[in-house]
Formats: C-alpha cells, sequence, structure tokens
C-alpha cells in the first residue's frame, strides 16, 4: 500500500531540461495566493529529504541560522516557536499567534533583512494585508490587521531586547483604526421565546445556562456536575474551559484568574439544569460533564454550534453568534441596574472597563434615572 501523503506534502516531479528532481510542498493559501516552495536535487530521495526537513521544520519550530543575519521572517518564526509558544495560553498559540504569523507576517517579509526593516516596510505591508483576503474570502477587517500588527510588533520588540534590532518600527506606524462594535445580543422577547423552546427540546439546558449565566462556550463545555450546585444557594463554578487544539480536545485553565468564578442560577436555569441530569443517561454521568454528545463523549464546539444554529433556524430568528449570549447575559445585568464591579466578578472580566463596551445599555439605564427622580421629585 502506498504512503499516504503528509500535510504539506504535493507532487515530485523531473525536471527534464536541467537534470532536477523537484518535491513541491503545497501550503495553501497565503495573501489570496497559493503558496507553493519547491525543492530540488539530483535524485528524487535528495528532493523530498530537503521538503521533510522544512515540513518539519515549519511544524515542530524553527532555530534562526547562524553566520548571517537573518530576515525578519526568519526571525519572527523563531520568536513564533522558541518565545511566543511558552508563554503564551496554547489555545491561543495555535488558534491565533500560529495562523497570523504564518499566513499574514512571515510571507511578506521573507526577503527583508531583520537589521533593515524600517517603517515603510511597516506601512506597504499594512497596505497589502488591506487588499488581501481571509481564508473564508472575505476582505480582512482593521480589528484584525490590528491583531496581526500587535502580535509582529511583539516578536521585534524581543528582537529590540536583543540588540538584533535597533529599533521597533512598528511602534511608530499605527495599525489601521478598528472600531468596536456594540455588542447586539437577542431582544428580551428573542430570549423568551428561546427559552420557551428550550423548556422539551434535548439539551435545551445548554442555552438555558448561556443565557442565564454568560459562560464562555469553553467553560460551558468543560463544565462538571462537580462544579454545579443543585441546592441553595443554586450556582456553577468555572474552573476550566475547553478547547480544540490541532482537533485534539484539552482542558486548561479559564482565560485569566478572573475567570475562575462562582455564578449564581436563577430559578429557571436550576430547573433545566435538574431536568437534563435526571435526563442524562448513566453512561454520560461517569465522565461528570454536564453536556456531551449522544454516546456520552465531550461535546465538540462545532457540534455545539450547529445545535444553535438550528435552534434559531427553528425559532425563524437572527442567526446570533454563540458568544452573543454572553454579551446578553451583561446587557441584562447592566439594564437591570447591577453595579460593574459585580458584572465584572459574574463575567469573569479581568477589567472593569469591559462594561465600556456595552455602550447601548446606557439610554436604558439614564431612563431608569430619569423615572427615579421623577417618582421623588414630582412635577415640581
Amino acid at each position: 500500500m502506498p504512503r499516504r501523503r503528509q500535510q504539506g506534502e504535493g507532487s515530485i516531479y523531473h525536471r527534464k531540461n536541467r537534470g532536477q528532481w523537484v518535491a513541491v510542498a503545497d501550503l495553501g493559501y497565503r495573501g489570496g495566493r497559493r503558496d507553493r516552495r519547491e525543492f530540488t536535487g539530483a535524485t528524487p530521495e535528495i528532493a523530498m529529504r530537503r521538503r521533510a526537513s522544512f515540513l518539519a521544520r515549519r511544524r515542530d519550530g524553527f532555530t534562526l541560522p547562524k553566520g548571517r543575519q537573518p530576515t525578519v521572517a526568519e526571525w519572527v518564526e523563531h520568536w513564533l516557536w522558541n518565545v511566543a509558544r511558552a508563554k503564551v495560553d496554547p489555545n491561543t498559540f495555535y488558534r491565533s499567534y500560529r495562523q497570523k504569523c504564518l499566513d499574514w507576517i512571515i510571507p511578506y517579509f521573507d526577503r527583508v533583512k531583520l537589521a533593515e526593516l524600517a517603517e515603510e516596510d511597516i506601512e506597504g505591508w499594512h497596505r497589502q494585508l488591506e487588499q488581501a483576503t481571509s481564508r473564508r474570502g472575505t476582505p480582512l477587517s482593521a480589528s484584525t490587521i490590528t491583531t496581526v500588527h500587535r502580535i509582529f510588533s511583539a516578536s521585534l520588540n524581543v528582537a529590540v531586547a536583543r540588540r538584533r534590532l535597533p529599533h521597533n518600527p512598528c511602534s511608530l506606524v499605527p495599525p489601521p483604526k478598528a472600531t468596536r462594535a456594540e455588542p447586539m445580543p437577542p431582544t428580551a422577547d428573542e430570549v423568551r421565546q428561546i427559552l420557551e423552546v428550550c423548556r422539551d427540546r434535548p439539551g435545551g439546558a445548554r442555552w438555558v445556562l448561556a443565557i442565564c449565566t454568560g459562560l464562555r462556550q469553553g467553560e460551558a463545555l468543560a463544565l462538571e456536575w462537580r462544579d454545579v450546585r443543585l441546592s441553595s444557594p443554586a450556582s456553577v463554578t468555572v474552573r476550566k474551559s475547553a478547547a480544540r487544539i490541532d482537533g485534539e480536545l484539552v482542558t486548561k485553565a479559564p482565560k485569566s484568574e478572573k475567570s475562575r468564578r462562582t455564578v449564581p442560577l436563577p430559578r429557571v436555569a436550576l430547573e433545566a439544569l435538574k431536568a437534563h441530569k435526571e435526563a442524562q443517561p448513566v453512561r454520560d454521568l461517569r465522565g461528570g460533564l454536564v453536556f456531551t454528545d449522544g454516546s456520552g463523549q465531550p461535546l465538540h464546539s462545532r457540534a455545539d454550534w450547529q445545535d444553535w444554529a438550528d435552534l434559531l433556524e427553528q425559532l425563524g430568528l437572527e442567526h446570533y453568534r454563540v458568544h452573543d449570549l454572553r454579551h446578553g447575559y451583561a446587557t441584562m445585568l447592566l439594564e437591570q441596574g447591577a453595579d460593574a464591579r459585580v458584572v465584572q466578578d459574574l463575567m469573569g472580566w479581568s477589567s472593569a472597563k469591559m462594561a465600556e463596551v456595552y455602550q447601548h445599555v446606557r439610554p436604558v439605564m439614564h431612563a431608569r434615572v430619569v423615572s427615579m427622580l421623577d417618582e421623588v421629585l414630582g412635577d415640581g
């Protein structure tokens, strides 16, 4: 049986006019164009060995070449695998840092010497990113470009600290201004519709819990029954979060120290979880997870998202993101007059400034203040 090609391996062919064998590495699309690398050798084995060496270096890390000035691309690859990977949360590293470095930084600077990098290079890079398209075929947003810029700048800060670069040109060239969009969670009427349907829907407790506690998706999918208190005072305690890294399920510490928190359960969530536990097969309880698939295995985030999309489709509602239920919880608390510091604790925010994202709740709160003043002061 022939050996299956590994990821990144392409074809191998003979270039007769030069007497070379060429092994191709297909790295997918970079900046809207297919990224193909060619490795030549006098024999097929030599060409394939060079390709394999490249793919292994790309997959497992990278060490800077000795004896010559590295390119910017080589430095970023070294920093990615040898510096950032040790400091960044694994989920953030694999889902954000690695992808953004490989897609939006390294291909653009593979011929620029690190010591010669200038502000004009950064400006030109920004213009290229503004013309680029994502893997989904959509233009890169200003917020994505800003995130890529910050990652690149972090790598250059290390280069400056190690005296490989005189200064960080990213610090003098601001990225395109990204305007944070106000969250638009489901309305109160839509929430009532969702809660009503979830009474009898298999797994509906998942969405009742999201509405009533604001847990992140990973936090909900990692929740175990030992962290659920069904007696008074009812609550759930967030101790860890589920994530997929290179397709493998892992549990990790929550997003921040503040994310480790206990959230009280209102009556509707308590009753939904009691019914869910009673209906859950015994085999599902052995692992302790609150939410599992039909065979008792950990629920995949994609299946979780699909169930949410199917629910919205059933109700004929706009396709809100799963994360919008978290925004809805914060909005509900703020609109009901909860203190911002209390909301910070319940949401697991590291800073109370996160409440500033919810500008749209201020008119509601202002109207309540005016109503209170009218009640106290009368008509004058």
